[in-house]
């Protein structure tokens, strides 16, 4: 079975995560994620994530620190999708593909409809950060 590293941020402002809702030509269309992306070979976490976030949303994060790691077994493949926090990030976002995106309460994530992987990711972000 095929591994995939994959990375999300966590991103914080003012006691609030951003949540990133997948466009319709997505998988998942239409579930809310901590935006990210695939790690190339040979890149680190932290170095994947920044890039990803500057080419879906046109910004510059600052990674703070690794949150957890969640899997999601599917028939063909097996992704690992590890959550960091960004503490910050400079630009203006701007959707490449996602369809919107929305600052939430950390409490109040749960609530929101979000891909399977992700669930564990909040959850481990509430029992550390709140």
């Amino acid at each position: 079975m095929k591994t995939i590293d994959v990375v999300a941020a966590l991103i914080e402002r003012e006691g609030k995560l951003l949540l990133a809702r997948r466009d319709a030509s997505s998988d998942q269309a239409g579930l809310w994620e901590f935006p990210g992306g695939k790690v190339e070979a040979g890149e680190s976490q932290p170095d994947a994530l920044v890039r990803e976030l500057h080419e879906e949303m046109n910004i510059t994060a600052q990674v703070a620190g690794f949150v957890a790691t969640s899997e999601l077994r599917q028939p063909e493949r097996l992704i690992r999708l590890h959550g960091w926090r960004v503490s910050g990030f400079t630009g203006t976002i701007s959707l490449q593909c996602h369809s919107e995106f929305c600052w939430v309460a950390p409490e109040k994530v749960r609530s929101y409809e979000l891909a399977p992987a992700d669930i564990p990711l909040i959850d481990a972000y509430l029992r550390a950060y709140q």
